[in-house]
């Protein structure tokens, strides 16, 4: 009897790894080696992440008022606490809009990322 041989696995061994599976277009035709993906990166622009955290700001803000007023406004409300109740709950459907607009139209169009071809050393 050989005694060499493995003791049976257990289902809780983890299993080997695999190689990555190549694709069919892994070659780059200019430099003959792999192709790079370009991720589209939200903060690549700097005045456009800012517009994002300006409208994002701009809707907790209005988040921030319309639930102090809820929980420190007189009973019942005044005119002008109603007018800024309703002033807030637009603010807050407009930025919410504008942000899946953006973000949207950010995922469709996003910025390019120029790869630079390596040098062989």
């Amino acid at each position: 009897m050989p005694t060499d041989a493995e003791p049976p696995k257990s289902p809780s061994d983890p299993k080997p790894s695999r190689p990555p599976r190549k694709s069919a277009g892994a070659k780059n035709h200019r430099s003959g080696g792999k192709r790079q993906t370009a991720f589209p990166m939200i903060t690549k622009n700097r005045l456009f992440a800012g517009l994002i955290v300006a409208v994002f700001l701009f809707a907790v803000l209005s988040l921030g008022i319309l639930v102090a007023l809820a929980f420190w406004g007189k009973e019942p409300p005044t005119q002008q606490q109603t007018k800024l109740g309703d002033l807030c709950h637009f603010i807050i459907t407009t930025t919410i809009g504008a942000l899946v607009g953006l973000l949207g139209g950010r995922a469709a169009s996003p910025d390019t990322l120029e790869l630079e071809d390596k040098k062989p050393v």
